[in-house]
C-alpha cells in the first residue's frame, strides 16, 4: 500500500528533523534551484524556515517554504541517510 502524502505528514517529518542538515530544491519559474547546505531552523503551522549555510544562487540567508509546495512538487527536501531525527 502506498502511503498518502498529506500536509500533516510533511509537517511531522519536518518537525522531527529541526536542526538537521538537508538539501533543498526549489522550482522558480523555468529554473530549479538546488541548495545543498542548509539547516531546518524552525517549523510553524503552515511553513518551515531553512537557514542557508553555504553559497547559493539566492541572496538571502533564510528561506521560508510552505508545506503545500512540498505536496504539489514545487519544493523537494532531501535528508542525508546518516541523519537521524532529533
Amino acid at each position: 500500500m502506498i502511503p498518502k502524502h498529506t500536509i500533516e505528514n510533511y509537517r511531522k517529518a519536518i518537525k522531527s528533523h529541526i536542526g538537521d542538515q538537508i538539501s533543498l530544491s526549489l522550482k522558480k519559474g523555468r529554473r530549479t534551484i538546488t541548495i545543498n547546505n542548509c539547516i531546518i531552523e524552525n517549523a510553524y503551522e503552515s511553513i518551515f524556515v531553512v537557514k542557508i549555510c553555504g553559497e547559493s544562487l539566492i541572496n538571502t540567508s533564510k528561506i521560508s517554504v510552505c508545506y503545500a509546495d512540498l505536496l504539489i512538487g514545487n519544493a523537494r527536501v532531501s535528508i542525508p541517510k546518516g541523519v537521524k531525527p532529533a
